[in-house]
């Protein structure tokens, strides 16, 4: 009950901050939650792998982020079709995109374990962490319309964008 109601806390928080300061919702959730849910799990991450399980150390980022996914989506959806007793239109196809991108940065990942040989060093550290400046980036401008995957493929001549 208590991890529930902490959550609701701040997630009303974040969203009342940022409504305040200027910030959509996503955004805050995007930056300020995710990091903020995520840090227990990267210190965990950084103390076993410290003690020589690098193995876990990515198991776990992984792990979580697959439990987070289904369980963290799974569950409110099929609480909001029992209350409903049909299915809970979100409105918002835009699930498609941020899919394409964690698929795209899992095998990222996978790309640069192999090139680095599965040794977890400090450049490839500094490569995941320009990964997550470019994350975040992405999703800052198509939050204000500046980028798109149809802006892109209209760049590169695959794509018409009507007019």
């Amino acid at each position: 009950v208590w991890i529930g109601l902490l959550t609701f806390l701040m997630v009303d928080f974040a969203g009342r901050a940022g409504c305040i300061i200027g910030v959509p919702e996503f955004l805050m959730g995007l930056v300020v939650l995710s990091v903020g849910t995520s840090v227990p799990d990267a210190l965990s991450s950084i103390l076993v792998a410290r003690n020589g399980q690098g193995n876990m150390a990515v198991c776990n980022v992984l792990g979580s982020n697959v439990f987070n996914i289904l369980l963290g989506l799974g569950l409110p959806w099929l609480i909001a079709n029992l209350m409903y007793g049909k299915p809970y239109y979100t409105g918002n196809t835009s699930i498609v995109e941020p899919a394409l991108i964690l698929f795209a940065y899992l095998f990222a990942l996978i790309l640069i374990l192999v090139l680095f040989k599965w040794q977890l060093s400090g450049a490839m550290g500094v490569v995941l962490l320009v990964l997550q400046a470019i994350y975040w980036g992405w999703n800052v401008g198509q939050e204000y319309g500046y980028v798109s995957f149809a802006k892109i493929g209209a760049f590169l001549g695959v794509v018409r964008l009507a007019t």
